[in-house]
């Protein structure tokens, strides 16, 4: 490349210096050969050069003899033109020399443009509406988290109330994020609306979710969206309210209740074009995706909830079976297919189901009928095949032998445990009330060995 722009420096030069004596005509005289050229150029330089050395050797008849003929504008045009080119190749060269090429005003204008918000379609084409802007809300002192969820051992995000910043009517929200499983926390923006506590109408969110470090949602009962990490939110016209949410493969699920009923949506994770998975049906409740294992609860069979619906292809077909508490929405999790958890209340208390068969058939497992009395609220999460958890009041309890036989674990000073997860087989998290049960008393806790042992993880 340096070669080039040197042969085009040379070759603009000759030009510039052949119109210059054009400019100014010699004296009569002996024809004196033109001296050799550099070599031009591939392209449409070389083609003028070959057109005019063609021009020149063609026979010319004898000249008219003119007098002397001084500098005019002419001239001086030709010397601008000569220190343009100068310039313009000693750029070129800079530019190459350096690697990378020095900021214009255009360039430099396009860094430091802030990058728009990813569009957002529905399957029913529904109008979106755009936040604005992220509120940049900083990390509350005493955070306390209400919503949990990580895309690994280490990196997670919590969701807490936090106070309101200039303009944003509450109540507000905070959302916070580490990276090395809680060591340190940054603040992530949060979506321009309210924080509840309850998933009811309305254009509030309780929940978070996230894909990787760019792609995250939060929910219930409305739907945001994020596409840079949190820095802007756009608001999602799903056509109802989002009950649960659930991420794997690149594809974000929801399930979505309207007046018309529930249905099972779906977006790739990178932008929002969400629509109705069709094979499912009418749903009622309950969603766990891993992979394309999707498991979720259909509002018809034996009463709403009836059937249990299980796909292995991504939602392409399911296979319904009944549900283990039919007519209550139950907690689903499969991290060992085929064997599929089921935690569902009765009505006056709760139970915990298992099945071996992809949910073709459940057994009791802890619950109903035993000892451990579970409320219809308690929390629910599987590590194995073999292991899991559930959270009585106050107590945590643990199985690993497929609920055979449940043990009491977990820290004192829990009064109900609030949300239970695993990230892998062996950590996981917990959220619970220490006191009373009030949003400022949420705790987090952390196992690194499949829910045996928790310990508090010290928050801003």
């Amino acid at each position: 490349m340096s070669d080039y722009l040197d042969r085009v420096e040379a070759q603009l030069t000759e030009l510039t210096e052949r119109g210059a004596h054009q400019g100014r005509r010699p004296e009569p005289g002996p024809t004196v050969p033109p001296p050799p050229r550099a070599r031009a150029a591939r392209g449409t330089v070389a083609g003028q050069a070959r057109s005019r050395r063609s021009t020149r050797n063609t026979p010319r008849g004898p000249r008219t003899p003119r007098g002397p003929r001084r500098w005019g504008t002419d001239a001086l045009a030709v010397l601008a033109a000569v220190a343009a080119v100068v310039a313009v190749v000693a750029i070129l060269k800079g530019n190459l020399h350096s690697g990378k090429p020095h900021p214009t005003a255009t360039t430099a204008a396009s860094q430091h443009t802030t990058p728009k918000p990813a569009a957002t379609t529905t399957s029913a084409q529904a109008p979106q509406t755009q936040a604005p802007a992220a509120w940049n809300t900083p990390i509350p002192a005493h955070f306390a988290p209400q919503s949990f969820t990580a895309i690994g051992e280490l990196t997670w995000w919590l969701l807490g109330p936090a106070p309101c910043v200039a303009g944003a009517s509450g109540p507000c929200g905070a959302i916070i994020r580490t990276t090395d499983g809680g060591r340190n926390f940054t603040a992530v923006p949060t979506p321009q609306a309210s924080l509840t506590t309850s998933a009811s109408q309305g254009s509030a969110y309780s929940q978070l979710g996230f894909a990787d470090n760019q792609n995250g949602y939060a929910y219930g009962p409305a739907l945001y969206a994020t596409h840079n990490g949190g820095r802007t939110w756009v608001h999602v016209n799903v056509g109802g309210t989002v009950t649960a949410l659930a991420i794997s493969n690149g594809q974000a699920y929801a399930v979505v209740s309207s007046t018309a009923g529930g249905k099972l949506m779906r977006s790739p994770v990178g932008h929002d074009n969400w629509t109705a998975v069709a094979a499912a049906g009418a749903v009622s409740g309950g969603l766990w995706v891993q992979g394309s294992e999707v498991i979720t609860q259909s509002a018809a069979g034996t009463g709403v909830g009836g059937n249990v619906l299980v796909s292995h292809d991504g939602g392409s077909t399911f296979t319904p079976s009944a549900a283990p508490s039919p007519g209550f929405p139950c907690q689903f999790s499969a991290p060992e297919p085929p064997v599929v958890w089921a935690a569902c209340p009765t009505g006056t208390e709760s139970g915990v189901w298992r099945s071996s068969d992809n949910g073709a058939h459940f057994t009791i497992a802890a619950g109903t009928g035993t000892s451990l009395h579970l409320a219809n609220s308690a929390p629910f999460a599987a590590a194995s095949s073999s292991t899991a958890v559930v959270g009585a009041q106050p107590m945590m309890y643990r199985s690993d032998n497929s609920g055979a036989l449940w043990s009491p674990v977990g820290p004192s000073g829990v009064a109900q445990w609030a949300y239970l997860g695993f990230t892998d087989a062996t950590h996981g998290v917990g959220l619970g009330y220490v006191g009373s049960l009030t949003p400022a008393n949420q705790r987090l806790y952390y196992t690194t060995d499949a829910g045996q042992t928790y310990h508090l993880v010290p928050l801003p």
